[in-house]
């Protein structure tokens, strides 16, 4: 079970007057999506936790009889 690393996000309080409006976009951006992939990323880990147990407590019914 392994777990790929996650992205590193660095979110910005707000526009340094010096900074390029459109660097400074695309910058968010660029951690927007890094956020997106590690949800997607946490998400699937879930599911297959999920799956995990279910099969686990099915397993664990059967034995029962």
């Amino acid at each position: 079970m392994d777990m790929r690393s996650l992205y590193s996000i660095y979110l910005p309080t707000e526009r340094q007057e010096q900074q390029d409006e459109k660097q400074f976009y695309d910058w968010v951006k660029k951690n927007e999506n890094c956020l997106n992939i590690n949800f997607s990323l946490l998400a699937d880990k879930i599911y297959e936790f999920e799956a995990r147990l279910a099969a686990l407590e099915a397993r664990e019914e059967q034995r029962r009889g």
